[in-house]
């Protein structure tokens, strides 16, 4: 995409393009309200047009927007041009990259360390969130400030990458898409992987930081570097540069390690180690090493070893003066936001495999070197929490593993990230017929949420975000339990709900799994049933009498998804937390919403008729809808992901026959 300085998209005003490659263009771009510039990557029409992708990447780059740390590059918002192009908006980084230092002679053994040491303290943290970033390198680690121990090195490409693996996974059965000369054996060969493979792209990124070439470069053809990476022992690094100290020879071998047990527990371990060897003061703490709490691989078995490749001569890669700069750049020359997406064409010949001419390669490759069964991704530890909510705080120390969730939303919730609760809560005693699907365990399904049959099933953690002070008083003798977030300026949406569950429970990367799938569902939802800009309004007759559903009540905030625009008539104002409010039947006239949603739980409530409510809604102009299906009822109070797919089949269809 070619956009000129001055072009507007969705509100940012095109400074200069500062990249471009495969998946598209990267621009500097003026902040639509905000006094700075962030760097827009415009995403290619081909890729745009692709659904399997455009889900993906939203996806993912809702995933990266969840990382919040001073070593990672921000993902600030994600959107579409007006001509249909996907484009995020992301920090930008006034400096260079590692590669571009390494390569400008810039690059010195301690430099090196410090950079090691930086990036090792972004994967801890995004690895403690069960998030992989799987295209560890050079390349994506951006570099600010003057070299030496207060410049800064942020790790950027965060799940883009990602976005656009997991769509060619889709249509290229068996092929990978990693950076060859960084990648694990356990990813080449399409094994699941986990936290220790960025561990090991982070050792073969110290070895090119120190030597100047990639760990295994030597070997020739991309096929033979990958089979090296699998069966060939780590390089050493004095071979190539005999002045430095033999210690680090052994952090290459452990970080290399084929086997991920025997590789170090964390990145900041791994850089501990170099540090040391370097006879460097520890950059950072290191954590203990992690304590797996998910499976972990079968018995390692060893491929039979390789004579490695001999070592060409190599000119030394430190020219440069000790603590030289790289060259004036504003941003790395290849791409704005360096990695995989913005590579350019002309250097289309590094070690990248891709669906296309590569693939019959890629294929033989990975059926040569497939030595063990798949299994399940280890989970990274859970990190010990404290959450601040409304009565308090509640400290979590391990990841749970007999969780209550005692409202329907909350069920909801844990079942679909994959956590089957031993108690839930839902209406009557029985799980709706559009949760059971998710309910693979025997939990106890509760009618309320009474501490004392609750503290019978022994929990270890107890969500119930609708619990008041009383009733949590009663929970907090049983287990830790935790209620809803403080209120704030923030609404307390189906998605904040998600979000703040999926924390408690270190699920994040379900959640934005969930999100991504949601909000692709509900964009096409919009798109075909055209609800955008209808006004709406939600009643609720029980045998408490009426009232009007606000616009931060789960009904609500339902349809505000699917476009439409929540008409609340004159209803006072309700306090901090209410999604409710009482409504007089004089209150009625004041609607004019074009939909009105009528939820019946009154006594009379039967086949969708009129009959038993106030005469004053008959007389509404918009078109009245009657829901008094007890399913339909409890998945628009809470309005979870389950919930959201049973509505967006059920009642999504009755709306727009009634407003056509």
């Amino acid at each position: 995409m070619s956009l000129q300085p001055g072009s507007v998209v969705s509100g940012y005003t095109i400074e200069r393009q500062i990249g471009s490659g495969g998946m598209g263009s990267v621009f500097l771009a003026r902040h639509p309200t905000l006094p700075r510039s962030d760097a827009l990557k415009v995403l290619s029409a081909e890729l745009s047009r692709d659904d399997q992708f455009r889900s993906r990447f939203l996806r993912e780059a809702d995933l990266a927007a969840t990382l919040d740390h001073p070593n990672v590059v921000r993902v600030y918002t994600r959107g579409q041009s007006e001509d249909g192009q996907l484009w995020i908006a992301m920090q930008f980084v006034d400096g260079t990259d590692a590669d571009a230092a390494l390569k400008a002679g810039a690059m010195t053994p301690v430099r090196a360390v410090h950079i090691i040491a930086e990036v090792a303290k972004a994967l801890d943290y995004a690895h403690s969130r069960n998030v992989l970033h799987r295209d560890v390198k050079p390349a994506n680690f951006l570099l600010t400030g003057e070299p030496g121990p207060r410049e800064r090195v942020l790790l950027a490409d965060f799940g883009i990458a990602r976005a656009l693996d997991d769509a060619t996974r889709l249509t290229a059965t068996g092929s990978v898409m990693v950076t060859v000369a960084y990648a694990s054996p356990e990813s080449l060969q399409g094994r699941p992987v986990d936290y220790r493979s960025d561990i090991y792209s982070l050792g073969c990124t110290l070895y090119r930081l120190l030597t100047g070439r990639a760990p295994f470069g030597a070997a020739g053809t991309t096929s033979a570097v990958m089979m090296a990476h699998v069966s060939a022992p780590p390089p050493r690094v004095t071979e190539v540069m005999p002045g430095l100290p033999p210690a680090l020879d052994e952090v290459i071998a452990t970080a290399l390690a084929k086997d991920p047990a025997q590789r170090y527990g964390s990145a900041r371990e791994l850089a501990a180690a170099a540090a040391q060897a370097l006879g460097l003061e520890d950059p950072t703490p290191v954590p203990p090493p992690a304590q797996f709490s998910g499976p972990v691989s079968g018995p390692y078995t060893a491929p039979t070893p390789t004579t490695a490749p001999p070592t060409p001569p190599f000119a030394p890669a430190y020219s440069g003066p000790p603590g030289a700069s790289g060259p004036a750049l504003t941003y790395p020359s290849t791409a704005a936001y360096p990695g995989p997406a913005v590579t350019p064409k002309k250097k289309s010949k590094k070690p990248w495999i891709a669906a296309g001419a590569a693939l019959a390669v890629v294929a033989a490759v990975v059926a040569a070197i497939a030595l063990w069964p798949a299994s399940a991704p280890v989970k990274p530890p859970y990190p010990a929490q404290t959450f601040t909510h409304a009565y308090g705080t509640t400290q979590i120390l391990a990841r749970p593993n007999a969780v209550a969730a005692l409202t329907l939303a909350d069920a909801d919730a844990a079942l679909s990230l994959g956590v089957q609760p031993v108690a839930l809560v839902a209406p009557g005693g029985t799980a709706p017929s559009w949760l059971a699907p998710l309910i693979t365990g025997t939990p106890t399904v509760l009618g309320r949420a009474d501490p004392t049959a609750v503290a019978a099933l022994k929990p270890d953690l107890i969500i119930d975000t609708a619990a008041d002070r009383a009733v949590y008083d009663a929970l907090t003798k049983v287990a830790p339990t935790i209620p809803r977030p403080p209120a704030g300026n923030k609404a307390w949406t189906p998605q904040t709900q998600l979000n703040w569950i999926a924390q408690v429970l270190g699920e994040q990367p379900a959640a934005a799994t969930l999100a991504g799938e949601l909000g692709a569902d509900n964009a096409q939802l919009r798109q075909q049933q055209g609800f955008d800009g209808t006004s709406a309004a939600v009643l609720s007759f029980s045998p408490s009498g009426l009232s009007i559903m606000l616009p931060t009540s789960p009904a609500a905030g339902y349809l505000s998804g699917l476009g439409f625009r929540i008409d609340t008539g004159r209803a006072d104002t309700a306090a901090a937390g209410q999604s409710e409010v009482p409504l007089l039947e004089s209150g009625i006239y004041g609607i004019e919403a074009q939909l009105v949603l009528v939820l019946r739980s009154d006594p009379g409530a039967r086949g969708g008729g009129f009959a038993g409510l106030p005469s004053a809604i008959t007389a509404l102009r918009g078109k009245v809808v009657i829901v008094d299906n007890p399913e339909t009822i409890a998945a628009l109070t809470s309005a979870g992901p389950a919930a959201t797919r049973y509505l967006n089949t059920t009642l999504v269809p009755q709306l727009a026959k009634q407003l056509k």
